[in-house]
């Protein structure tokens, strides 16, 4: 392969070029890759060209849009932004080789989906290893994104997706244990996960749970339980911890089970699509690569929440069951009531502490027969209780204190020191929110108590959030609490407040619904 010829007087253009990393200390969230304009003549290269970048000590290379210029960065030099050095492993002033990159052919198969025409097993893996390889750009995978948000998917192009999804990504395999796991598709609050892995695991199946920090909500699973636990877990740490007590509770996103599912992810929330396909695939790839062979899915129908209608719901049962076939693995769909909050809390430490008080038998509320009735559903789906027990047993486990003991395990193995919830911390700055008159709670909108603790700092800052003081079908009179926010933070705490007054995201019944004169 040719090099660049050392002397500055006379350079052939050459088709590879070693160049030094210049590292540039911002977190852009893009593959970007600067030169000076010479080096990108030399390699006929133009801004938004592409370009790979090449760690010739290890293999790892990314693909990267090349921009330029003539001072910023020297001859020989490629400036990269936070997280590309890391990635192919080369430090400030490393050597990397850098050359052109053509168009990928995936571009083809993801104009065909714009067409609105189907596309074959073999364009979806090349697609998927393209997104994976980082050889596509984050335009160009938006526009697949788009694509399938706007064409869809069909079933047989969802199980191809799945499978190529998994193909790209880690595995967990412990040998010689049952795997289970579950999945929520999300839209409500409250922590059903934290109560249902010490109660699987309490009844001596593996589950492997991996968990998404939160993308709209004010806390994702694995917020709340980095309040108890570390769950920056490599996928060897993860396999010791659950042979020795059957269960976890990490975050998905450092474990690269499904690297180019996490990719489209990142591209799917600002635009705030949720392509029925690709969330089949996503959850399902995930399951298989952790080595579930049973696995029970939740899908909460309300307003709030993701999916608002019950036809809806009904199809994608039918495809998570028939994705899961193709994958060897048992699905029972669960269609769950989301038109009401899951639980009273909403943020990290609070629906940490909430969850830790169900598993110490403090109280049992909607959130806690709802994580029964799903751990209930687990255990008949793998043969561990009769049809129609399940709910019993698991309610068993959880009432005779066997789940908080496991959870406490479980908590250990992961760094954890905080095993009551007593000692979980939440702010004390707060703020509470009255009635302004008599009524029956009509309803709580879980989206709207969401954004209050988003304003008021959660996930971001753990202690923040809101708790609700009322429930649903309850009748408050005048200036009863009705929820009580909280923040680290005075300007925030306001704010929230502020927001939470002018929205009144608790609802009293009205009998004069609408006037006309």
């Amino acid at each position: 392969m040719p090099e660049k010829n050392a002397s500055k007087n006379s350079k052939p253009t050459s088709y590879m070029q070693r160049m030094k990393i210049k590292h540039i200390d911002i977190v852009a969230g893009k593959l970007i890759g600067i030169m000076n304009v010479i080096d990108a003549q030399e390699l006929g290269m133009l801004p938004l060209d592409r370009a790979e970048i090449k760690n010739p000590k290890n293999g790892k290379f990314l693909n990267v849009v090349v921009d330029t210029t003539d001072s910023f960065v020297k001859e020989d030099e490629i400036g990269v932004f936070e997280g590309i050095h890391k990635f192919i492993g080369v430090n400030e002033g490393g050597i990397v080789e850098v050359k052109p990159a053509g168009k990928p052919k995936s571009l083809e198969f993801i104009k065909k989906k714009m067409n609105g025409e189907k596309l074959k097993d073999i364009e979806l893996k090349q697609i998927v290893s393209d997104i994976a390889s980082n050889r596509l750009s984050e335009i160009e995978t938006t526009a697949f994104v788009s694509a399938v948000y706007m064409k869809g998917l069909d079933l047989e192009e969802t199980v191809s997706m799945t499978k190529a999804l998994i193909e790209n990504g880690n595995k967990l395999d412990i040998q010689g244990k049952t795997c289970v796991d579950k999945h929520s598709v999300g839209g409500t609050n409250g922590r059903a996960t934290m109560i249902i892995v010490p109660i699987i695991a309490a009844a001596g199946y593996c589950i492997p749970k991996t968990s998404s920090r939160s993308i709209t909500s004010s806390a994702g699973t694995a917020d709340a339980m980095e309040v108890l636990a570390n769950v920056s877990l490599s996928l060897d740490e993860i396999t010791k911890i659950v042979k020795k007590t059957n269960g976890c509770i990490t975050w998905g996103g450092a474990v690269d089970l499904a690297p180019a599912d996490d990719k489209i992810i990142k591209i799917e929330y600002p635009l705030s699509l949720d392509p029925e396909g690709q969330v089949i695939a996503s959850v399902m790839a995930k399951k298989a690569s952790v080595g579930a062979k049973f696995v029970v899915i939740d899908l909460p129908i309300g307003p709030y929440a993701k999916i608002k209608n019950k036809e809806t719901a009904e199809r994608m049962a039918l495809k998570f069951i028939e994705v899961g076939k193709s994958l060897g693995i048992k699905v029972e769909v669960l269609l769950t009531n989301g038109s009401e909050p899951s639980g009273k809390a909403f943020g990290p430490a609070l629906e940490a502490k909430y969850a830790m008080e169900i598993l110490e038998g403090k109280f049992f509320d909607n959130l806690a027969q709802k994580s029964v009735e799903l751990a209930g559903a687990l255990l008949e789906l793998v043969g561990h209780a009769d049809k129609g027990k399940g709910f019993d047993v698991a309610l068993n486990i959880l009432e005779s204190g066997k789940a908080l003991e496991k959870m406490k395990e479980i908590i250990k193995a992961q760094g954890g020191k905080i095993f009551s919830s007593k000692d979980i911390e939440i702010s004390k700055m707060t703020k509470i929110v009255y009635s302004e008159r008599s009524g029956e709670i009509s309803s709580i909108n879980v989206s709207l108590m969401n954004k209050i603790a988003r304003i008021a700092g959660a996930p971001a800052n753990k202690t923040a959030g809101v708790m609700l003081k009322i429930e649903e079908g309850e009748k408050a009179s005048k200036g009863q609490e009705l929820f009580e926010v909280y923040s680290e933070n005075e300007r925030k705490l306001e704010a929230a407040y502020n927001f939470a007054k002018k929205n009144d995201p608790v609802e009293l019944q009205r009998i004069i619904l609408q006037k006309f004169s």
